[in-house]
């Protein structure tokens, strides 16, 4: 499967990278949310600098789309 040209993941030896499997972003999502956690990709869309940040919690994805405004 070929990476997926927007994810902004570097980790291919993640069972849940698209680039593993044909499910695309599904099981990506579908493990964050598990985990109380937001995807990479939504931190980039809201504009966070994803090589800082270590805390992918829904609160920490708030304040970064609030700190954004």
């Amino acid at each position: 499967m070929a990476k997926l040209s927007f994810c902004p993941c570097t980790d291919e030896t993640c069972e849940f990278n698209p680039a593993n499997h044909d499910q695309g972003c599904n099981l990506c999502v579908e493990d964050s949310v598990k985990c109380r956690e937001i995807p990479k990709c939504f931190f980039k869309a809201a504009g966070g600098d994803i090589d800082t940040i270590e805390d992918w919690s829904f609160e920490m994805f708030a304040k970064t789309v609030n700190d954004r405004k």
